[in-house]
């Protein structure tokens, strides 16, 4: 029997995944059975353009427990924005669902002030992975960009011989602004981080955020200590609106560049003088899914626990700096 499955947040909207992951769990053979949008209204259009588009016939609701009460669901992918993942997490993991979302796992509005707020967040994701764990239960980030890293060496093969990574450094190009771009952006290094060299502890966290204008690109710079040495990381963030949105990464100073062709959504790497194409790197990571539940594997604990704890310390340091400031700018 197919795996049933329930989709928050199917819509298009500031250029959402819903759609696309709903049609990659599809063709893998998994069954759509409802989704869920910020209101009934919003769903039921959702559902008629996924029946337009991929032949998706599925029923719309407008809370999760209203959709989890009334069908029997092996799988909740959470597309929604970040601030209303931890409830649908918790809803989810409560009916023993397994659950695919989007990065970041969550993100919640209360301010980040001191390592206490830090280390609850920590607590909260130990926790995640402790009912995840205690039910079978699988919780996976959809997670794409280490899935390009096969082509990656492709074009950069020299990499392969090479022991240290001494550098990493990404482009990436929010629809977000301001303090949102962190919340959005740095997840995706993250990931890479892990996929390259492991877990590691950030420390020397640099940053333009303070003195950031309209029209500047923020940047981010840390050492990421690990158990292969010490990387020195840098994050660029450009706010966009244009799509398919332009990004790149490089390893000790080798850059590519991602290439998208439209209308067919055909993803490449590029270099200065070559180009390959990139297997769908959200068919990879929905089926590296399927696969850790169907081998009933546990959930990725570093993803989940570093991944927000690491969010939440780049976060804090970078924009402390500039709202301190403010603070007391008032005061003076």
């Amino acid at each position: 029997m197919p795996l049933s499955v329930a989709i928050v947040g199917p819509g298009r909207s500031k250029q959402g995944t819903g759609p696309f992951i709903a049609r990659v769990f599809m063709q893998l053979g998994c069954d759509i059975q409802a989704i869920v949008s910020s209101s009934l209204e919003s769903a039921q259009d959702a559902v008629e353009n996924l029946t337009n588009e991929y032949s998706i016939k599925c029923k719309a609701y407008a809370t999760l427990d209203e959709l989890l009460d009334k069908n029997s669901i092996d799988i909740v992918v959470i597309s929604s924005p970040a601030d209303t993942h931890f409830d649908y997490l918790h809803a989810a993991l409560k009916k023993g669902c397994h659950v695919f979302c989007e990065k970041p796992l969550w993100w919640s509005n209360e301010p980040l002030k001191s390592l206490n707020d830090i280390e609850r967040i920590t607590s909260e994701a130990i926790n995640l992975v402790t009912i995840c764990n205690a039910s079978q239960l699988v919780l996976q980030l959809n997670t794409q960009w280490p899935y390009t890293l096969p082509t990656y060496y492709e074009l950069y093969p020299q990499l392969i011989k090479q022991s240290t990574v001494e550098t990493f450094s990404m482009w990436l190009a929010p629809q977000s602004r301001d303090d949102k771009m962190i919340i959005d952006s740095v997840s995706h290094i993250l990931s890479m981080l892990y996929t390259l060299v492991g877990t590691g502890k950030i420390n020397n966290i640099e940053s333009n955020f303070a003195q950031l204008t309209s029209g500047d690109d923020l940047l981010i710079e840390f050492n990421f200590l690990h158990a292969f040495g010490d990387t020195r990381v840098s994050i660029s963030l450009a706010a966009s609106d244009t799509f398919p949105k332009p990004a790149a990464y490089a390893v000790n100073g080798l850059r590519v560049d991602r290439h998208v062709e439209l209308p067919d959504y055909l993803i490449s790497l590029r270099t200065t003088d070559n180009q390959l194409p990139v297997v769908d790197p959200l068919e990879c990571s929905i089926k590296n899914f399927i696969s850790t539940i169907h081998s009933k594997a546990s959930s990725d604990e570093v993803a989940i626990i570093d991944g927000m704890t690491h969010l939440a310390q780049i976060y804090q340091e970078v924009t402390q700096t500039k709202y301190q400031n403010s603070s007391n700018g008032k005061n003076t």
